[in-house]
């Protein structure tokens, strides 16, 4: 295992709740780099070039954005226990997804309300996140709907679960289960939305055997110095034959595009990766020669010229 695992990460995030599980499940010691909440982040972008969200995995120079991407290169580099099992990596893929949007994006659409998050935090994400046009202040409005649509993605997971396994796909836990657990802690955050797990015992204790999974041996770490580790490292060599986009070329200058609206654009050269990822070396002036990785869905790669 590489000597600095470092996670830049802030506490309330989910989704990087769901990478401190994943290193508690490999049992891994990993660096905290406490990251703001909002922006500015200069820190940050200092290593992401203009990603702005949490989580980010920093191993040496390279950078690992989204945590498609993250719970990928842990598995390269930890492959004991996989996250993503190969025999059922298509059933962990498919819990993910309908985790990370179908059901995140219900109870990513009630936040603000009822003071779940601080209002500098909701105020970052109204410019951030919400396109041009839509009114946050009337998503009070959806509420009713969205609760019971958080209602029957709960009533999924109790279902699943109703046989007595221990896990969303047996007897071990997966990147699925991580996946499904991050909206859940939103959830508990407030009372409205609390209430929906109360009858739901088979989750609750789902819950609890997750929680149990623990964030493997975490120690802190500053954001200078882990600017300092990737000024020290070089990238690593990719392996293998890159597979690249129609048209593209390595060292061409392009942008990586999310298709989630404010998670920033970054610009710089194709670097070689393989048909899961995307990466882009980049110059920085504090970090010196980094390559930003992210995962193939969800973000576009555009040449520049």
């Amino acid at each position: 295992m590489p000597p600095d695992v470092i996670l830049h990460h802030y506490e309330m995030s989910p989704y990087a709740e769901k990478i401190r599980l994943a290193f508690g499940r490999k049992g891994l010691a990993w660096r905290s780099v406490q990251t703001p909440m909002v922006m500015p982040k200069p820190d940050h972008l200092e290593l992401t070039g203009g990603y702005r969200r949490v989580p980010v995995l920093q191993i040496g120079a390279d950078v690992y954005c989204d945590t498609q991407c993250i719970a990928r290169v842990l598995d390269r580099v930890a492959p004991a226990p996989p996250l993503t099992p190969a025999a059922i990596a298509t059933e962990v893929h498919a819990i993910s997804r309908w985790s990370e949007t179908t059901f995140m994006m219900a109870v990513l659409a009630l936040f603000g309300i009822g003071g779940v998050f601080p209002p500098e935090f909701v105020e970052d994400r109204r410019k951030t996140m919400v396109p041009p046009g839509m009114d946050l202040d009337r998503s009070a409005m959806i509420l009713p709907a969205k609760l019971l649509q958080i209602r029957a993605n709960l009533g999924r997971l109790d279902a699943m679960l109703a046989d007595g396994r221990r896990f969303l796909l047996g007897d071990e836990p997966t990147l699925a289960d991580l996946s499904a657990f991050h909206p859940l802690l939103l959830l508990g955050m407030h009372e409205r939305t609390a209430a929906l797990l109360a009858p739901l015992r088979h989750v609750r204790a789902w819950t609890e055997r997750v929680r149990a999974i623990g964030h493997g041996t975490r120690s802190e770490l500053s954001a200078a110095d882990a600017i300092a580790i990737a000024r020290d490292a070089s990238p690593a060599p990719f392996a293998g034959e890159p597979v690249l986009p129609e048209g593209m070329k390595l060292g061409d200058p392009v942008v990586v595009l999310a298709d989630e609206y404010g998670s920033g654009v970054v610009a710089g050269r194709l670097a070689a990766s393989d048909l899961h990822e995307i990466a882009v070396r980049r110059e920085t002036p504090r970090a010196g020669e980094v390559v930003v990785h992210f995962p193939r869905e969800d973000y576009a790669v555009v040449a520049t010229r």
